[in-house]
């Protein structure tokens, strides 16, 4: 099927269709024209969100755009969150996007008109690692496997579920995690296999146990899922022994990429709380160092969860304390 030409004030300039971006769903055999645009106007509309404070954040926090800091990473990230076919994964819109900007000529689509109604919605299907650029050779984004695996984001019910709350075990020694809903405490986890967490823009904790995640269902569980792809104060894994006692918590996350002051925060947080801070191991990157509580702008965070006044005070502590661990990178 071939769509009518649309109504002349919809039509635009395009009196002639060769002028005029053409899309197609393979699906449905259906085409439409669209308004030409230029690269600078495709950019400029990832560039709106890149600001967006229910994207970006407050000065301090984590997100998936303060996390990069190129066009490509966090414009990778946008297409995670706002993706119209369901989330589908970070790590290949780079792949994408990169392809996108560099058509030349350029074809005038808007990214997700041109990934998956353009030439971009097969782009990569010969499934050659040749195709990808060097950064992300993952044979994994051919289209059909790229559509097939998004990201769930979690929904209010879902991630009230994995709420925590912390308390001291009964001689202070330890500290133990348990779900707010069930008061069941998390199950243990491996070394190699440790639970994701959250810790959100309200000091709310969740944790995901990898080893009751319905991943048939619902694919890999990834930091994104559990805020929908919102702003955090931390994000990372933590290792837990048996009856919800923590062992250590670390910050990977490739989605928010903490620094050493989402450490500093959670560490406040727990302070705060009257919990012992040397109960279990802080698990920090290899570079991170007391030297970068030091060189930290403190005075900008407007986390208002927090007074900053203290938190260069605590980021040395935190990064002087016994149980402060590394981890390879």
């Amino acid at each position: 099927l071939t769509v009518g030409l649309p109504n002349k004030n919809i039509l635009w300039e395009h009196a002639d269709l060769d002028t005029a971006p053409a899309l197609r769903n393979d699906d449905t055999n259906e085409r439409w024209w669209t308004n030409a645009i230029t690269l600078k106007k495709g950019e400029a509309t990832f560039r709106k969100y890149f600001d967006a404070p229910e994207i970006n954040g407050p000065e301090g926090s984590l997100s998936i755009v303060r996390a990069h800091d190129g066009f490509i990473g966090k414009a990778s990230g946008v297409c995670e969150s706002f993706d119209p076919r369901g989330h589908r994964g970070e790590a290949c819109f780079y792949n994408y996007v990169t392809r996108w900007r560099d058509q030349k000529p350029f074809s005038g689509m808007h990214f997700f008109d041109w990934l998956d109604y353009g030439t971009g919605r097969s782009l990569f299907e010969r499934n050659k690692k040749k195709n990808f650029p060097s950064h992300h050779p993952d044979e994994g984004c051919v289209k059909k496997k790229f559509n097939s695996r998004t990201v769930h984001f979690f929904n209010d019910t879902e991630r009230q579920e994995h709420e925590i709350y912390l308390s001291p075990s009964e001689d202070g020694q330890q500290v133990i995690a348990r779900y707010k809903q069930s008061d069941e405490v998390v199950g243990p986890s491996s070394h190699d296999h440790p639970h994701l967490y959250m810790f959100d823009l309200n000091k709310q904790m969740y944790i995901v146990d990898k080893n009751l995640w319905d991943k048939e269902n619902y694919g890999a569980i990834k930091h994104t899922a559990v805020l929908a792809g919102r702003p955090a104060l931390s994000a990372g894994e933590a290792y837990f022994k048996k009856d919800g006692v923590i062992w250590g918590i670390n910050y990977s996350s490739g989605h928010y990429r903490p620094k050493v002051t989402a450490v500093t925060m959670m560490y406040q947080w727990m302070k705060d709380q009257g919990l012992n801070t040397s109960a279990f191991n802080w698990v920090a990157r290899k570079q991170w160092s007391t030297k970068d509580c030091y060189e930290t702008d403190w005075k900008s965070f407007e986390i208002h969860a927090f007074d900053v006044r203290v938190l260069e005070k605590t980021c040395r502590e935190v990064t002087k304390s016994p149980t402060w661990t590394f981890k390879d990178d």
